[in-house]
């Protein structure tokens, strides 16, 4: 058992089930089912840049040089800070389900299944061999006080248990900021200027970043924290998320 594993079973013991499907079972594992949903998840069509999922089952958006790959309509028409950003599977069912519960209701345990499947991604993926270092996208004083721990910063320790990576602690959010998910797009973007500093550029200077979060919905988030990361001096962002959304 990992040093993570064993810290977060003993102060915050989670039922032994499978944490989508909800399945009891001897240990806190992901079932076979329920790998072979998130395998298929793989298959589907995504935005090239985001990785966010097509809503249809072909590509829309603008069509890069190679007649394979597809950007949505939003990285087609902005610039993104970020090179590159993949998810375990869509925001939506139990996947969807079992985020709110990790977020939302103390469900702290479900960083080690959760990292394990954002693990797999980046095993599949040879753009992850590249990253030098590991940043969580950080959470308000006033947030990691009421909800006791930063979600992503869990998944970003327990990938990298798994890479030996180094987790930067380098990044603040200053100030607290209503809820993106009640928010339009422009607003989530006026939502989040200046909500981010960078503590140490030395530490990422000329570096790939893997920055991790738990959902990319709009990508707004995504793309304030890179651009603070790559004004800060890192060569390049890449990402990697538990769940992102759907574009149409």
């Amino acid at each position: 058992m990992s040093l993570l594993a064993g810290f977060l079973d003993f102060i915050f013991p989670s039922r032994q089930e499978c944490p989508f499907c909800r399945i009891p079972q001897q240990t806190l594992k992901i079932c076979d089912q329920c790998l072979l949903s998130f395998a298929g998840f793989q298959q589907e069509p995504i935005c090239e840049k985001c990785g966010r999922y097509f809503k249809a089952d072909f590509r829309l958006g603008k069509i890069s040089a190679d007649p394979e790959k597809a950007f949505c309509g939003d990285c087609a028409k902005n610039d993104r800070f970020f090179s590159y950003s993949r998810a375990a599977g869509p925001y939506e069912g139990r996947l969807k389900e079992a985020v709110h519960r990790y977020k939302y209701s103390g469900k702290r345990g479900l960083a080690l299944p959760f990292s394990e499947m954002m693990f797999r991604v980046m095993e599949r993926d040879s753009n992850y061999s590249r990253v030098q270092a590991i940043v969580a996208v950080p959470v308000s004083g006033k947030r990691l006080g009421q909800r006791g721990y930063n979600q992503s910063e869990l998944l970003a320790f327990g990938l990298a248990e798994k890479t030996s990576l180094e987790v930067l602690p380098i990044l603040r959010k200053i100030r607290d900021t209503p809820p993106q998910a009640a928010l339009n797009r422009v607003q989530r973007q006026e939502n989040l200027l200046g909500a981010f500093v960078l503590n140490d550029n030395a530490a990422i200077k000329g570096k790939t970043i893997l920055l991790v979060d738990d959902v990319v919905t709009t990508a707004s988030t995504l793309n304030c924290v890179s651009q603070v990361l790559v004004r800060g001096g890192a060569r390049r962002v890449i990402s990697l998320v538990m769940a992102a959304g759907r574009v149409s």
